[in-house]
């Protein structure tokens, strides 16, 4: 088992979690936990190997950058 953990401060991370809370699913080979602080939206990954743990990773990443992005507009 891989375990990934990453906080990212963000303005509104409530909204941010609220978002992406809809798209998280947790599958056979990752599962994902999502939590939101006053400053940060936490992002726990458990995946069975690193390939998933690689893709977990980066689609977060993305889906977090892109709400970042558009709060910025």
């Amino acid at each position: 088992m891989i375990t990934a953990q990453f906080k990212i401060s963000l303005k509104n991370p409530k909204a941010a979690y609220d978002a992406i809370k809809v798209d998280s699913e947790n599958t056979e080979r990752f599962k994902v936990d999502l939590t939101a602080t006053k400053n940060e939206l936490c992002v726990k990954i458990d995946a069975q190997d690193i390939t998933a743990a690689r893709q977990a990773i980066n689609s977060y990443l993305r889906l977090i950058n892109t709400l970042n992005e558009v709060e910025k507009i």
